[in-house]
């Protein structure tokens, strides 16, 4: 008996949005590739809580992770730690308040000569649109885009 085999469509003809996803992941791996780098550099790391270092720790973040809300004492006393940095990088929520203590970070180390790179936060914001609101929501959204790259829906 001679079985007959299937024939499948290619990826691109059933999923035409796979190629699409493919490359939004791979953006975004460009994006945490420059934080490891950076931070693995010497280069600290500031986010608002512990979850969402641990979620930079699940992305193989090995560097400086500064949690900025698990801290005792005042955000002042935070900034003031910081100040014999070149540069910072921020990575708070992509919510109002995030967006708010990322603009206050920015003003208050700005005032200390401490260099904040926010170029990772508006890329990731860029890429992920509504789909991310924080940072501890980074890898489930890359499984996710893995996922539908792959044809895949979750």
């Amino acid at each position: 008996m001679v079985v007959k085999e299937r024939r499948r469509c290619p990826l691109a003809v059933r999923q035409p949005r796979a190629s699409y996803y493919a490359w939004k992941k791979e953006e975004v791996e460009k994006a945490l590739d420059l934080l490891r780098r950076s931070s693995s550099e010497g280069v600290p790391v500031i986010v608002e809580g512990r979850k969402d270092e641990a979620a930079l720790r699940k992305l193989a973040v090995s560097g400086r992770v500064l949690c900025l809300k698990a801290r005792r004492g005042s955000r002042l006393d935070f900034v003031e730690q910081l100040d014999g940095f070149d540069r910072v990088i921020v990575l708070t929520d992509f919510d109002r308040e995030g967006r708010e203590l990322r603009a206050w970070l920015y003003h208050e180390l700005s005032r200390l000569g401490v260099k904040t790179d926010d170029t990772l936060w508006r890329r990731v914001k860029a890429l992920s649109r509504a789909d991310v609101r924080s940072v501890e929501e980074l890898p489930s959204f890359i499984r996710a885009l893995e996922a539908r790259a792959m044809g895949r829906r979750l």
